[in-house]
């Protein structure tokens, strides 16, 4: 059966809301998330709750958290029969996640996230999610551009810092491409849905945060080489204050060209240069 629709539900353009309407999709997407019956799902943005449904089928809980008021009731409605599903009406960015744990210890170190994110609030999410100790998998849908960002390979003009951040974190595929026409209202552009695996040593509730000292100076490091990402990475990293006899001296121990840009190294080549020019 069908998800209802609210005749008298009013699309917030300012909360980014596109709904799928594929329902096609929403199995497929549901099916790619790897969800079983022994997963705790968290879903951010559940809108009517088309793909809830489909989580639910699968999972062992599903927790849904809504920022839209106004949606709640119709959630309820189209959710009522699924009986391992609760819903939330929060802003996901401004809630305390202790809350979620606390409620459902059982998987709770172990939760998996399913969501349709809005492109206007996706990379503070994205960040957020990485961050949290308590997420182990994401399959979330991004703006088309976003997803190429987080998956690209050096030497090319997608990579960069979010790129960078994402595989500090975690290991990321690209799923599928979803066109615009599965949404309403329709977006102006077309969509991606990317899975990432976090890392083992960002997961568990004994981590307090993965933000530690070494984190906060290698994405030092990682701006200011993208900061000007045109020039050569010796004079971005001069022009942010790093002594350049250091760095030629790195750079030759690193066999990097000194004509090298921000976009040719890896992940690890930023942290082997961490470790030779210090903050």
């Amino acid at each position: 059966m069908k998800p209802e629709k609210n005749k008298n539900f009013k699309f917030k353009h300012s909360l980014g809301q596109n709904f799928i309407t594929d329902e096609f999709l929403l199995e497929d997407i549901a099916d790619e998330s790897g969800i079983t019956k022994d997963d705790f799902v968290l879903e951010i943005g559940p809108g009517n709750g088309a793909l809830t449904r489909c989580l639910s089928d699968r999972a062992y809980h599903v927790v849904a958290v809504e920022i839209d008021k106004s949606l709640i009731p119709l959630l309820k409605s189209n959710l009522k029969d699924y009986q391992n599903v609760s819903i939330i009406n929060a802003d996901f960015l401004n809630y305390d996640f202790q809350n979620i744990i606390n409620e459902f210890p059982v998987g709770a170190n172990d939760i998996k996230v399913v969501a349709n994110l809005p492109y206007y609030i996706t990379s503070p999410i994205i960040n957020n999610l990485l961050q949290n100790p308590y997420i182990s998998e994401m399959t979330l849908m991004v703006q088309k551009e976003v997803a190429e960002r987080i998956v690209a390979e050096p030497n090319g003009k997608d990579y960069g810092i979010l790129t960078l951040a994402c595989n500090y974190f975690s290991d990321t595929e690209m799923l599928m491409v979803v066109s615009k026409e599965c949404f309403f209202p329709k977006p102006k552009v077309d969509s991606a849905v990317v899975h990432f695996k976090k890392h083992d040593e960002f997961i568990g509730t004994k981590l307090a945060s993965p933000l530690n000292e070494t984190y906060e100076k290698l994405f030092k490091l990682i701006k200011a080489s993208f900061a000007q990402r045109r020039k050569k990475l010796l004079n971005s990293l001069t022009n942010a204050g790093y002594d350049k006899e250091t760095l030629v001296t790195a750079f030759s121990k690193l066999n990097f060209d000194e004509n090298v840009r921000a976009e040719n190294l890896s992940l690890n080549d930023y942290k082997n240069l961490l470790s030779l020019v210090g903050s």
